[in-house]
C-alpha cells in the first residue's frame, strides 16, 4: 500500500483534477497543452507523482490556475486579475527573474527570505536547489 502523501503534496492531484474539470479541459488537451503525457497528468492527478518545476511553469504560463493555490491550497484556484491588465498569483516575472509582488507582507524580513528562497530555487546550482527542496518538504508541517 502506498503511504499517503502529506505536507505540500497533500492532494495536489485532486486540487488540479478540480481546476481542469471546471476549466472544461479533457485530460488530452490539458496534457498537450503542458507538453505532457496524458498518463503523466493522470498520474500527477491520481497523487502518484509530483509536478516537475517545468510542469508547474507551464500550468502558470498558458492557463488561469493560482499555482499557490495548487501547491498548498491557500488563495482561490483562478489566478487573480490586477488593474492595468494581467494574470498573476502572488509572484511576477521581472526581467526573467521571479520576486515576490506584494503579499500583504508586513515583515520586510519574511518578504526578504521569500526572495532569496525564490531567487536560489530558480538560479541556485542543482546541489542547493535540492537541498533546499529536501529542507523545505522535511520542515513543511501540512495542514
Amino acid at each position: 500500500m502506498q503511504e499517503k502523501k502529506i505536507g505540500i503534496a497533500h492532494n495536489l492531484g485532486g486540487r488540479l483534477r478540480q481546476w481542469r474539470k471546471s476549466s472544461n479541459y479533457k485530460i488530452a488537451e490539458l496534457a498537450d497543452l503542458i507538453s505532457i503525457s496524458q498518463g503523466s497528468l493522470s498520474d500527477l492527478e491520481n497523487n502518484k507523482s509530483l509536478p516537475s518545476a517545468d510542469t508547474i511553469a507551464k500550468l502558470y504560463r498558458h492557463t488561469d490556475l493560482d499555482i499557490i493555490w495548487l501547491l498548498i491550497n491557500k488563495g482561490t484556484m483562478r489566478k487573480r486579475k490586477y488593474p492595468g491588465g494581467g494574470d498573476h498569483s502572488y509572484v511576477y516575472e521581472d526581467n526573467q527573474t521571479l520576486q515576490t509582488k506584494e503579499f500583504n507582507i508586513r515583515d520586510q524580513h519574511l518578504k526578504e527570505l521569500v526572495d532569496t528562497l525564490i531567487r536560489i530555487y530558480h538560479n541556485g546550482d542543482p546541489d542547493k536547489v535540492a537541498h533546499l527542496k529536501g529542507f523545505l518538504m522535511g520542515a513543511d508541517p501540512g495542514d
